[in-house]
């Protein structure tokens, strides 16, 4: 637990305990293989489709200008990128052709569709596993899973987790994307997916099975 944590993995796969680190090692990707746009696959118990950048102009200029220096500093502030607002910024960087998204949280919505358009990034929600299986790439991609979305409870620190029965058939689904994928980011937002034991219990199931799907 500890949310400066963000590391590389071998097979392109990077883990990171605050899911906001995951712009910052997207955007570094791009930069390294020469600024290519993406599409984003985020499979998630949330949205994370917070814009703290909508109505502060001078952020969103600092946003634009900044270097892999910038960005990382204003991460780490944790002021305008935060664990629920790391997508909106990624797409007012032009990071995405789009945005495939595989959430079960009901209370909140996806991106804002006034952002969308203006960035030229549409939205895709997926209702189930399979259709996000299904989904057909337009570009190069990204996968983004979040450990949360294998915990049914919206409580923090509160665990109900699915079965690793399920787990497995979820990762199984969607192999081929992660497989596919150019980069995979994975949080594991311990408070979020359970308690501390059943985030390690969830990063001992599923990380070392993606590293192992991508050699």
């Amino acid at each position: 637990m500890d949310a400066g944590y963000f590391e590389p993995l071998p097979t392109g796969v990077w883990l990171m305990d605050d899911h906001k680190w995951a712009l910052f090692v997207w955007e570094q990707h791009r930069q390294k293989v020469g600024g290519q746009r993406y599409s984003l696959m985020h499979a998630d118990y949330h949205w994370d489709s917070t814009d703290d950048f909508r109505d502060d102009d001078e952020a969103q200029t600092e946003l634009a200008k900044a270097d892999a220096d910038g960005l990382r500093a204003m991460t780490a502030a944790s002021e305008y990128i935060t664990y629920d607002s790391f997508i909106a910024p990624a797409v007012r960087r032009g990071l995405f052709s789009e945005v495939h998204f595989y959430c079960l949280q009901i209370d909140s919505e996806p991106l804002d569709d006034d952002l969308c358009d203006a960035f030229e990034t549409p939205q895709h929600l997926h209702p189930d596993a399979t259709s996000l299986a299904a989904a057909v790439p337009a570009s190069p991609l990204i996968f983004d899973l979040c450990l949360d979305l294998f915990n049914h409870s919206d409580n923090y620190d509160d665990g109900d987790l699915w079965s690793d029965g399920e787990v497995l058939a979820f990762l199984e689904a969607v192999k081929h994307h992660i497989q596919a994928a150019e980069l995979v980011t994975i949080s594991l937002s311990f408070g979020c997916s359970g308690t501390a034991d059943d985030t390690r219990h969830l990063a001992e199931l599923v990380v070392p099975l993606v590293v192992e799907w991508r050699q």
